[in-house]
């Protein structure tokens, strides 16, 4: 008795077959090479799914993106070609386009793919009077589109392309698609521009439909697949900038560290899906374990668990998952000292943090203006070069309209709340009808009461940020291992002006929220109880 080799289909081991009835081991012989058989013939029907497909499934019900993240064959591409195929086979008028690099990989990788899960009966079609499917390896499938007789389609293309020829296109299900489908209108593997990805995500719109699941009505989805050995570009940067992790599981090759599964990004339409090659049986992860054993973290993250490499340039290399806490876990501050840090600006708006200080001496960055879910980001990070964004714009604010929103921000507080304020522009002077007069002087007519911050140079402030992110990474985070600042998940353009901010550049657009963090870093503020400002009496010789 032979047993054909499978990673999934465990074959029985002599101990196993010593304690059953012959009977019943030929039973399951028959019944294991049946179904090897049958996946090999039909995967469309009979191939194996992986558990880790669930997670990609759940936010495409809920999300019109996904931005598809794995190590090494981690059978991202797998899921993308199956799921493609399973909603035009089902979706009668479905058009899909599915986009890569050059014709060249459509051919060899997509094409491919796709033909693989197409209906074993399909696969032989030809041309029909509505369908049309003519594939070889070599060439892929004649024009490079292909229809099915119940009039889907399905389009490869390639960004060596130029642009205009998805225009005025229109990819999705006609109909709301039928259970246990998508609505799914692009594909698009690897490198995918930024460019051709706005494009794309307009020629979904007109293929909206109300969701069974949470009854939005959203457009055409759009998976995008990728493997990030090369590191950032502006797709991946702009969905993982300021990304809060969701879900997250154990790294075995990190000692345990937590690492994402689900992230949302700070646009709501999409989320960030990642493939583990430890979760595919067929990824050959017991080879990929010996080949990483004593790599660098860095490489660790991409190859094994589709977590890029952060730019080369970040100022502030600590941070991340571990210093974003979700609202609803913040401590409640029943204890606490509160220092806002207030960056003042001519047209553009202010920037303004919140932060509570704790008796444990951690610093928490609580409240955040202008916020993301009320102004938008901060920072627009759909471009090649990062540029304002909404939040960014003038929005016509006078002073007495900041008072008013330090007092909301600040409502929050109990007790006292030191105000520091850029030590240049809070005291630069400016003519009124009545005379000079400056930030500081006209906040103080609204009963507000700021102190300049410390003037320290740039270098030094950053540097007292990385003071403050600083914790032995190595061993897991407790009492005594931990970072000093953590920022409320409210808080997101905050985070993505962390995460993007570029040293060097005087007008980089991330500057002023960290200008608003540095200037509470280098206050070295500490936490004192009531007990520790009482008068303890006088004395002397």
């Amino acid at each position: 008795m032979e047993w054909t080799p499978h990673p999934a289909l465990p074959a029985l081991t002599k101990e196993e077959m010593l304690r059953m009835e012959p009977e019943k081991i030929l039973e399951y012989w028959n019944t294991r090479e049946q179904a090897i058989q049958n996946e090999k013939d039909d995967p469309y029907r009979h191939g194996f799914e992986l558990d880790t497909w669930k997670l990609a499934d759940e936010e495409l019900k809920t999300h019109s993106e996904i931005l598809l993240m794995g190590g090494n064959r981690a059978g991202k591409s797998e899921l993308c070609a199956k799921r493609v195929v399973q909603t035009l086979v089902e979706n009668p008028g479905t058009i899909i386009w599915c986009l890569t690099e050059t014709s060249a990989n459509s051919i060899q990788f997509q094409q491919k793919l796709v033909f693989k899960y197409l209906p074993k009966e399909m696969k032989s079609l030809g041309r029909g009077k509505v369908g049309y499917i003519m594939y070889s390896l070599r060439n892929g499938f004649t024009a490079s589109k292909f229809t099915l007789p119940n009039r889907s389609e399905c389009i490869f293309r390639n960004w060596s392309q130029d642009i205009s020829t998805i225009e005025g296109g229109e990819i999705g299900c006609p109909a709301p698609p039928v259970n246990g489908t998508h609505n799914i209108g692009f594909w698009a593997d690897e490198l995918v521009p930024m460019s051709w990805v706005e494009t794309l995500r307009f020629r979904c719109v007109t293929r909206s439909h109300k969701s069974p699941y949470d009854g939005v009505v959203r457009p055409a989805s759009g998976i995008i697949s990728f493997t990030a050995v090369d590191g950032w570009n502006s797709v991946v940067k702009s969905m993982l900038t300021g990304a809060r992790t969701m879900k997250s599981a154990k790294a075995d090759l990190l000692g345990g560290e937590e690492v994402p599964l689900v992230q949302q990004p700070l646009r709501k339409a999409s989320s960030i899906v990642y493939f583990h090659t430890s979760a595919n049986p067929f990824g050959g992860w017991s080879a990929m374990k010996s080949q990483l054993e004593g790599e660098k973290r860095d490489v660790i993250l991409c190859r094994a668990y589709g977590v890029p490499t952060k730019q080369s340039r970040t100022v502030f290399p600590a941070f991340g998952d571990k210093n974003i806490i979700k609202k609803d876990d913040l401590p409640n501050f029943d204890e606490a000292n509160w220092v806002m840090s207030i960056d003042p600006a001519g047209a553009k708006p202010w920037s303004m943090v919140l932060f509570a200080i704790d008796p444990h001496g951690v610093a928490w960055a609580v409240r955040e203006f202008p916020d993301f879910d009320t102004w938008g980001g901060w920072i627009d990070l759909t471009k090649e070069k990062i540029s304002a964004g909404e939040a960014a714009q003038p929005n016509g604010y006078g002073l007495r309209d900041y008072a008013e929103e330090i007092h909301r921000m600040e409502s929050i507080c109990d007790g006292e709340v030191i105000r520091i304020i850029d030590p240049r522009l809070g005291a630069a002077s400016y003519q009124k009808a009545e005379g000079s007069s400056n930030i500081i002087d006209d906040l103080a007519d609204e009963d507000i009461i700021v102190q300049p911050a410390e003037a320290l140079a740039i270098e030094t402030g950053l540097q007292a940020i990385n003071n403050l992110l600083a914790w032995d990474r190595t061993e897991p985070m407790s009492f005594d291992n931990r970072p000093s600042l953590m920022i409320s998940d409210e808080c997101q353009n905050l985070i993505a002006s962390m995460q993007a901010y570029e040293v060097g550049d005087l007008k980089h657009p991330a500057k002023d929220f960290i200008d608003a963090c540095r200037y509470f870093a280098v206050g070295n503020f500490e936490y004192f109880s009531e007990e520790d400002m009482q008068s303890t009496g006088t004395g002397g010789y």
